[in-house]
């Protein structure tokens, strides 16, 4: 399955955003997620860990080397749809990131899919992973 997603536009930026549903104990959220092939795991605002149901502490402490300065981050492993397939991901929490996007980065967001950054066309597409090939 192949789908298409045109960047967004905010201010004079246009930015490789997508559709991202993930699944709490407690609730669903869709949110708008920034692919990310800079970042080495996703990274999301503890407000809507909270709204899931996710208690943020909980998780695995870590910490992540930014532009600017470091931040910690509380590391949790739940079920996001995308594009129609649904997995577990590696998501960290941060209070402190300092981006207005929610990101989506390498280490397991990535797998399931092949990324198409089309820069000229505007648009990130996302495959389907043949999981017959490595």
């Amino acid at each position: 399955m192949k789908q298409e997603f045109p960047y967004l536009r905010q201010g004079d930026q246009t930015y490789p955003l997508i559709d991202v549903e993930l699944i709490g104990p407690d609730r669903r959220l869709l949110v708008k997620a920034l692919i990310d092939s800079g970042a080495s795991l996703s990274i999301f605002r503890p407000e809507i860990a909270h709204y899931l149901g996710i208690s943020v502490e909980t998780g695995q402490r870590l910490y992540f080397q930014g532009i600017k300065s470091r931040i910690v981050g509380y590391l949790h492993q739940l079920p996001v749809k995308v594009n129609g397939e649904k997995f577990d991901c590696y998501v960290a929490f941060s209070a402190e990131l300092e981006t207005s996007f929610n990101l989506l980065g390498r280490d397991n967001f990535f797998h399931p899919f092949k990324i198409t950054f089309n820069e000229k066309l505007q648009k990130v597409i996302l495959e389907r992973n043949d999981d017959k090939k490595p």
